[in-house]
């Protein structure tokens, strides 16, 4: 009798650890505020940069999860996203003065780089609540974002929750 060995149950425990492993994100915020500042934000003007990345479609995303997650009740808000081309977030000044918001939400990718097994990215996020003339920052969080690059509609979702979730825990929103 000739007794092969079976490749089976490998092959089906790589293949569910790979879909376990693919299946996961995590998105976290860690913050901190100008306790004096604290106001609720009536107009809202967030400029998304995910810089070289430049991938516009991840900042449609978050400028679409953004607009859903604030939805109720929403501030009045306007939503920009820069170009790779763009150096400085200054050129948008221009639209945020014509907006008049009370605050301006700048969230900018800060690293991106795979993790240890070459898969998943993981982005961190610089977020930061500015005043309108952008002088003074009121608000600041720092935003770890990982999973499998098949989710990256989820963690862009999940980005946009933790950072508006916070916002309002810390009494902006």
């Amino acid at each position: 009798m000739n007794a092969k060995p079976s490749l089976k149950l490998p092959v089906t425990v790589l293949a569910t650890a790979c879909a376990i492993l693919a299946g996961c994100t995590s998105v976290t915020v860690q913050s901190t505020k100008d306790t004096a500042a604290v106001h609720k934000i009536g107009r809202l003007f967030v400029l998304i940069n995910h810089g070289d990345l430049g991938n516009q479609t991840y900042s449609n995303e978050l400028a679409a999860n953004l607009r859903s997650v604030l939805s109720n009740p929403p501030p009045v808000m306007e939503i920009s996203i820069a170009s790779p081309l763009e150096l400085d977030e200054k050129v948008h000044v221009g639209r945020i003065q014509r907006f008049n918001p009370e605050a301006v939400l700048v969230i900018r990718l800060s690293t991106a780089v795979l993790d240890e097994f070459g898969g998943y990215p993981i982005l961190k996020y610089d977020a930061s609540l500015f005043d309108p003339k952008m002088e003074k920052r009121l608000w600041r969080g720092a935003v770890n974002n990982s999973g499998g690059t098949a989710l990256m509609k989820r963690r862009m979702r999940e980005t946009a929750e933790v950072i508006i979730s916070q916002l309002q825990k810390d009494g902006f929103l």
